[in-house]
């Protein structure tokens, strides 16, 4: 982003920018901004224009500029307050039995940043910020030289886009269907270490992607939807699907740069995220290692020219 130019395009309306930066880890983006309000106030931290739970990649910095000047009025101090009292009301009244995760939500409701160490002491914090961001809030993440930081923003809340949950029973059905086989290694040996893998990746799922996963699915919708993989495997996939959310760069599993559909890189006529996006996903031995290996020993076996 060109901060000189969208300097140009916001100076007339109150909002100065100070600079952008990646948080990578959760391909999001934020612009740095100071705020001047009517109260002649100012509020300055950072806005996502890239958010991909809410479904926001803006790429140009008149689509950046035309979104904080759509938002501006939601950082005016009466407004932030209201907003601030409206949701606590809300979590009280939705999420009550959120008993972990409500002491990080309290201390977010502040409305200023707050460092890791501010926080309830919690063996996994940053699945309490994964849960609040999936209740559809937008939390900005930063971080500098104290460590990380985060800050709730007063922005309209998006659908609850909380992770799809599998019944006990259907787990048990989805390892027995697919033969307790780990898809990985093609291996039956740790028959307790492996679980259910979604092969269309969740970086690239929107609120209408997620449904719920019904105990009697039918038998082909568990093979179509899932393989199996062990725990090691499955975040090894979900970083190559995020470098490949970031960079377009498809996954190579054990290094084999062979795709059954498509190329080595993201088709950019395909879209990133929703239901259409598992297109650009087929062809990737990530997404379904079992066609991938069908598919690549059916390729060996062609005579040779």
């Amino acid at each position: 982003m060109n901060i000189e130019q969208l300097n140009e395009l916001l100076s007339e309306h109150g909002i100065r920018v100070i600079g952008t930066y990646a948080h990578s880890k959760a391909s999001e983006a934020y612009i740095e901004i100071v705020i001047t309000t009517s109260a002649n106030t100012t509020w300055d931290g950072a806005v996502p224009y890239v958010y991909p739970r809410a479904g926001r990649f803006l790429d140009t910095e008149a689509a950046v500029a035309d979104y904080l000047l759509e938002v501006k009025d939601h950082f005016e101090p009466d407004n932030i307050r209201r907003w601030a009292e409206r949701e606590w009301a809300y979590w009280e009244e939705n999420y009550s039995k959120a008993r972990v995760t409500t002491p990080f939500f309290q201390r977010l409701i502040s409305m200023e940043w707050v460092y890791a160490n501010e926080f309830p002491a919690n063996p996994n914090p940053q699945r309490r910020i994964q849960d609040i961001k999936d209740k559809g809030y937008t939390v900005a993440s930063k971080q500098d030289g104290n460590g990380w930081k985060r800050k709730l923003l007063p922005l309209p809340r998006e659908a609850d886009r909380g992770y799809e949950t599998i019944p006990s029973e259907l787990r048990s059905r989805i390892l027995e269907l697919l033969d307790f086989e780990n898809a990985y290694e093609l291996s039956t040996a740790n028959r307790q270490g492996i679980l259910p893998d979604h092969k269309f990746p969740e970086i690239r799922w929107d609120a209408e992607t997620r449904a719920e996963n019904q105990v009697d699915m039918p038998d082909e919708d568990i093979r179509s939807k899932f393989q199996l993989l062990d725990n090691q495997r499955n975040q090894q996939k979900r970083e190559v699907c995020r470098r490949c959310f970031q960079t377009g760069e498809r996954g190579t599993p054990f290094g084999i740069n062979f795709f059954y559909a498509g190329g080595s890189t993201w088709d950019n006529a395909i879209p990133q995220t929703g239901a259409a996006a598992e297109q650009g996903c087929v062809g990737c031995g990530w997404y379904d290692l079992a066609a991938w290996r069908t598919s690549l020993n059916a390729k060996l076996a062609e005579p040779q020219e």
